[in-house]
């Protein structure tokens, strides 16, 4: 931090708030699938196909991530917080 945000277009910003409402929608259903790999046992062939998906969404959230550090939309959504 302690870096001033540029300033971004209305795409970049809407584009920033499409990634952290995904990135929200993939925690959940990341949940879900805990819960779905609990109940059928981590080690059955349900369990790993469930365990590839999750994989598959955190590497999802991490690009996600990695985007909205690299667009300065993080350091933008920061300095629009009120002190």
């Amino acid at each position: 931090m302690g870096r001033f945000a540029r300033q971004l277009s209305a795409q970049e910003i809407k584009q920033g708030y499409a990634l952290l409402h995904l990135m929200d929608h993939l925690d959940r259903e990341m949940d879900l699938l805990n819960q779905q790999r609990i109940h059928v046992g981590p080690s059955t062939q349900e369990g790993q196909r469930l365990t590839q998906i999750k994989q598959s969404h955190l590497r999802k959230i991490q690009t996600c991530i990695s985007e909205l550090n690299t667009s300065g939309f993080n350091d933008w959504l920061l300095q629009q917080q009120p002190a």
